[in-house]
């Protein structure tokens, strides 16, 4: 969470800078509430990511507060929040902020296929963002003109992990680039109405990785997969 890696989440991302709040005693901040522009099927809407607050002014509601302010002022620019959140704060979104819980992310081996609708959308240069994280950079592997693998081998895993993200537009020399790839692997991400045969353990992700979701505009969709790329765990 250094400056590098705070200047690429918050003001590198191709679809526009982080919103949120922060809330100020004197000269110090003592809360702060962060999200980022993120796309689902064409619609812009918000990645709920940092949540902090002084461990002085803690169970005062300062998150609800700064959240609330968040969706109120920019519900007119975005469609909607999704996140990923621990359990314990996954069910304050829900309790708290209106949000529903769709499921849990799964440590995995098995098929990389996932729905392209109602999945996080990319274009050329927001995945040239995304695989060139400071904290850690992602193999691309172009797959056809509108599929690419993203590979990385998170600190501490025996192991890659692999997703097949839709990609909008690619150019031509990257077209003719793109190989065959095994489109099986171990993986992190929650698929709607999907049952994994193969999980592994827990202890190898961050935490309890729940997704959850809140419709800002009324905008009628669903969310159908989220994959590790998607959000800045890994």
């Amino acid at each position: 969470m250094g400056p590098e890696y705070i200047n690429w989440l918050y003001f590198q991302n191709p679809l526009g800078n982080v919103v949120g709040f922060d809330a100020i005693e004197g000269d110090r901040t003592i809360s702060h509430y962060a999200c980022i522009p993120t796309e689902i099927d064409g619609v812009i809407g918000l990645l709920s990511l940092n949540t902090a607050t002084h461990p002085d002014f803690r169970s005062q509601g300062f998150h609800k507060i700064l959240a609330k302010k968040t969706f109120e002022r920019w519900s007119r620019n975005f469609h909607f929040v999704v996140g990923v959140a621990n359990a314990q704060s996954a069910g304050n979104f829900v309790k708290h902020l209106g949000f529903t819980e769709l499921g849990r992310l799964n440590l995995r081996y098995g098929s990389l296929h996932r729905p392209h609708i109602g999945s996080r959308s990319w274009t050329s240069e927001q995945i040239e963002w995304r695989a060139n994280s400071p904290s850690r950079k992602f193999q691309k592997n172009f797959v056809s003109n509108n599929l690419i693998e993203l590979v990385v081998r998170p600190k501490g895993f025996p192991f890659n992990l692999k997703s097949i993200v839709p990609i909008s537009s690619t150019g031509t020399n990257e077209i003719l680039g793109a190989k065959k790839v095994e489109r099986v692997g171990f993986t992190v991400d929650w698929i709607r109405d999907s049952r994994s045969t193969v999980q592994l353990p827990e202890w190898f992700k961050p935490s309890p990785l729940v997704l959850i979701f809140k419709s800002l505009s009324g905008t009628g969709f669903e969310v159908n997969s989220w994959s590790f790329p998607d959000f800045d765990a890994f």
